[in-house]
C-alpha cells in the first residue's frame, strides 16, 4: 500500500472519529440544555415562592408588633409590603393556574386592615385568632407545599444532569482512547514504511557527502521507489557535473569578491584622486602639503583595511567597541569624504541634537557604514538636473522605538538625489542589489552597512517618495548597548 493511501485511511478514520464525537457532543448538549432549562425554571419558581413566604412572614411580624406596641407606624409598614406581595402572588398564580391564592391573599389584606381599624383590643385579638391566623397558615401552607415540590423536582433534574454528564464523560473517554489506539496503530505502520527507506537514503547521503558515489539498492512499492530512482540518477550524473560545479563555484566566488573589492576600493581611491587633483591644481609647488598628505594617508589606510577585510571575508575581524561621540564620528567621516563632496558641488547641512550621549560602537565599522551612505548619496546626486540644489542633510537626535523603553541615538542622512522607486525599497539592503550600472557598482555597500548596524543591535530604514524626490536613510544605535563580540 502506498504511503499516500495509508495517510488517506488514517485521515478518514480520524475524521470519522471527530464527526462521531461532534455528533455525540451535540446530542449531549441538546439533552443537557433541555434539562438545564427546566432546572432554571424550577429555580425561578423556588425563588418566587420563597420571596412570597418571606413577605407573608414579614406581614405576620408587623401584625404581632402592632398588637404588642400599638404603634400606628406598623400599618404603614404593612401597606408598603402589600403591592410587592400582590405582584408576586399574581405572577405565581398565572404560572399555577390551578391555584386561586390571590383572592385568599386579598381577603388576608382585608382582615389585617380590619385589625388596624378596630379600636377594641379584645376584638382585635378575637379577629386574629378566628380569622387572621387560620387564613395566614392556609396561604403559607399552600405556598410552602408548592415550594417543596419545586425543590424536589429541581433536585431530581440536578441529579439527572450530573448522571448525563458522567455518562457522556465516560463515553468520550472511551471514544478518545479508541481513537488514540487506532491512531497509534496507523502511526506505527506509517513509521515503519518511512523509517527504513529514510535510513537507507541517509546512509547514501552520508557516503555521497564523503565523495563516494554509490547507488542505493532498495525495492519499494510506495513513493520512495521514485525517490530512490531519483537519488541513483543524481549519483550517476554528479560525477559529470562535479568539475563544472566546482568551476562555477570558483567563478561565483571570484565575481562576488571582485565586486565587493571594487566597491570598497572606490571610496578611498576617489579620496586619493581628489586630494591629488587639489595638490596639482590649487597649490604652489613649494606649499606645505602636510594636511593633504595626511588625508592621502588616511584614504590609503582605509583602502588597505578594506582589501584585507574582503580578502579574508571568511575570517572577518572582530568588532571592538569603545565609547565614542557620534558627532565626532560623523565629522571625521565627512572629513574623509570632503573632497568628493566638493568635487560634486554638494552642500552639507549638519543639525546635531543637544545632549546626545556617548555610545559604544566599533569605530571603523560605523565610519564605514556612514561613508557608504554618504557615497551612495553622492552617486545619487550625480544623476539629477545640474540646476537642482545638491544637498546632504545630516541630523541627530534621541528617540525611543515603538513598544520599547530603550533609548536610541538616531542619525538621519537625507539627500536630494534621484530617489528610490517604491518597489525597490524592500530590496535595497540585499547583497548585490543595485539599480545602477552593474558593470560599475557591485551593490554591496548598503548590505555591508546594514550588517554593521545589526552588529550594534541597531536598526536602519530607508524612505523615498519616488524617482527624483531624494532619499532618507535613518540609523538607530542603542544608547545602552551591551558589548558582545560577533
Amino acid at each position: 500500500m502506498e504511503i499516500k493511501t495509508k495517510l488517506k485511511v488514517a485521515f478518514g478514520v480520524l475524521l470519522g472519529i471527530i464527526i462521531v464525537v461532534c455528533l455525540f457532543w451535540v446530542s449531549i448538549v441538546y439533552f443537557l440544555r433541555n434539562y438545564f432549562t427546566k432546572f432554571v425554571l424550577l429555580k425561578d419558581e423556588i425563588n418566587l415562592t420563597t420571596e412570597i413566604i418571606q413577605l407573608l412572614n414579614r406581614q405576620r411580624q408587623i401584625v404581632d408588633y402592632y398588637m404588642l406596641l400599638h404603634d400606628v407606624k406598623e400599618k404603614e409598614n404593612f401597606d408598603l409590603t402589600v403591592p410587592r406581595t400582590v405582584e408576586l402572588v399574581n405572577q405565581w398564580q398565572q404560572k399555577e393556574s390551578g391555584i386561586d391564592i390571590l383572592s385568599q391573599y386579598n381577603l388576608f389584606v382585608e382582615i389585617v386592615t380590619k385589625i388596624f381599624n378596630e379600636k377594641d383590643y379584645d376584638t382585635k385579638v378575637k379577629i386574629i385568632d378566628e380569622e387572621f391566623l387560620p387564613l395566614y397558615k392556609n396561604i403559607l401552607k399552600i405556598v410552602e407545599d408548592k415550594s417543596n415540590i419545586y425543590t424536589k423536582k429541581a433536585h431530581i433534574i440536578e441529579k439527572q444532569i450530573f448522571q448525563i454528564s458522567i455518562v457522556s464523560l465516560i463515553l468520550c473517554i472511551i471514544i478518545v482512547v479508541g481513537s488514540i489506539f487506532s491512531s497509534v496503530i496507523f502511526v506505527i505502520k506509517i513509521y515503519k514504511a518511512l523509517i527504513k527507506p529514510l535510513k537507507i537514503l541517509s546512509e547514501g547521503t552520508k557516503l555521497l557527502a564523503k565523495g563516494e558515489y554509490r547507488e542505493i539498492n532498495f525495492n519499494s512499492k510506495d513513493e520512495f521507489c521514485e525517490v530512490i530512482k531519483g537519488f541513483n540518477w543524481m549519483v550517476k550524473n554528479l560525477k559529470n557535473f562535479q568539475t563544472q560545479i566546482l568551476q562555477m563555484d570558483r567563478l561565483s566566488n571570484i565575481g562576488q569578491l571582485a565586486g565587493g573589492i571594487a566597491h570598497e576600493l572606490n571610496n578611498p581611491l576617489v579620496g586619493v584622486l581628489g586630494q591629488a587633483q587639489l595638490l596639482l591644481e590649487k597649490l604652489p609647488l613649494n606649499s606645505p602639503l602636510r594636511e593633504h598628505v595626511e588625508k592621502i594617508e588616511r584614504a590609503a589606510k582605509r583602502c588597505r583595511e578594506s582589501i584585507s577585510r574582503l580578502l579574508q571575508f571568511s575570517r572577518q575581524k572582530e568588532y571592538e567597541y569603545t565609547l565614542e561621540d557620534i558627532h565626532e564620528v560623523i565629522k571625521n567621516t565627512l572629513f574623509i569624504a570632503d573632497s568628493e563632496l566638493k568635487a560634486h558641488n554638494i552642500e552639507t547641512i549638519i543639525n546635531f541634537g543637544h545632549d546626545i550621549p556617548k555610545i559604544k560602537i566599533s569605530l571603523p565599522h560605523i565610519q564605514q557604514a556612514f561613508l557608504n551612505i554618504i557615497n551612495n548619496a553622492i552617486q545619487a546626486m550625480e544623476e539629477i538636473n545640474p540646476e537642482k540644489p545638491k544637498l546632504l542633510q545630516i541630523k541627530t537626535y534621541i528617540t525611543k522605538l515603538e513598544n520599547g523603553s530603550s533609548e536610541y541615538v538616531v542619525i538621519e542622512f537625507q539627500d536630494t538625489g534621484c530617489g528610490i522607486q517604491q518597489q525597490f525599497l524592500e530590496a535595497i539592503f540585499e547583497p548585490y542589489f543595485t539599480t545602477k550600472d552593474k558593470t560599475k557598482f557591485a551593490g554591496v555597500g548598503l548590505s555591508i552597512t546594514k550588517d554593521i548596524i545589526l552588529h550594534h543591535k541597531g536598526k536602519i530604514t530607508v524612505y523615498s517618495e519616488g524617482v527624483n524626490k531624494g532619499a532618507k536613510f535613518i540609523i538607530y544605535l542603542p544608547v545602552d548597548f551591551e558589548e558582545k563580540k560577533v
